[in-house]
């Protein structure tokens, strides 16, 4: 069996983290967690998210890029965003430090890849699928991820399953990384969240300390380049280095992604003195 355990000297369960599209109306979430219950019943598991938005695959790879240092050193943290299902799509599993974060590999990995600075390996699991007897052809979530993350987490090694890959040669995605040029940045919106900031695919201190920064797309104008949203007027626009790790675009007490028309996947193009 490809999910067999060795009992004898077996380490203490691990953390599962999860993230999807799946969102809280439907049994989608439920089903993953009560497999995750009964194949892996004393292993904790921490909801980043079920909100990312459907398919959205640049703000699930956000949400887990911010999310996986915060989970014990040995967690399991599982993102299934999955528009391939069902597809020749590759099963991926990142491990950075000792933590594994498990995938699709459709570029959800990227963002917690480019930001890792421990030693990073990358496994192929696209074999987890021969194991179970029974898979939906359109919920691999339920029927292969979640049985998959319960054997790592109960001390199954990917190394166990596939083989080892380099890292370089997993899917990456257009908004994985910004554009620099001299004096300029062409980013891409990873997320909105509920006070309407938008965070970008720039990681903190990745402009340094601009002067003069300004918006070109898509709307022009200055930004002040903040430390705090309360550094900014009232109503005015900036750019400040947000809780995530990442810059945020942000209007003090007022939506950035109303005021310049912005969804999730827009880019937006800044510029300053160089």
């Amino acid at each position: 069996m490809i999910f067999a355990t060795e009992k004898k000297d077996a380490p203490p369960p691990r953390t599962i983290g999860l993230i999807s599209d799946f969102g809280l109306t439907d049994p989608y979430v439920g089903q993953v967690k009560a497999v995750l219950a009964r194949k892996a019943p004393n292993c904790p598991v921490v909801d980043i998210s079920h909100d990312v938005a459907p398919y959205n695959v640049a703000q699930a790879g956000f949400f887990l890029a911010a999310s996986y240092e915060h989970f014990p050193a040995d967690a399991v943290i599982l993102a299934v965003v999955d528009p391939g299902v069902g597809t020749d799509r590759r099963i991926a599993c990142l491990q950075i430090g000792n933590r594994l974060l498990v995938a699709p590999d459709n570029g959800l990995l990227t963002l917690a890849l480019n930001r890792a600075w421990s030693e990073v390996r990358a496994f192929d699991l696209s074999r987890a699928m021969d194991a179970p007897e029974k898979v939906s052809h359109t919920f691999h979530g339920r029927d292969v991820f979640a049985p998959l993350a319960a054997w790592l987490a109960l001390g199954g090694r990917p190394e166990g399953i596939g083989p080892e890959i380099a890292p370089a040669d997993l899917v990456t995605r257009t908004w994985s990384q910004p554009e620099f040029g001299p004096g300029r940045v062409r980013t891409h919106v990873l997320h909105i969240d509920r006070f309407g900031n938008c965070v970008l695919n720039l990681e903190a201190g990745g402009m340094g300390t601009p002067e003069g920064l300004r918006m070109e797309s898509p709307a022009g104008g200055p930004l002040a380049y903040a430390a705090r949203y309360a550094d900014m007027p009232e109503g005015e626009p900036g750019l400040l280095e947000g809780s995530q790790g990442f810059l945020e675009l942000a209007v003090n007490q007022r939506s950035a992604a109303k005021r310049f028309g912005l969804s999730m996947g827009d880019p937006v193009e800044l510029a300053w003195e160089a």
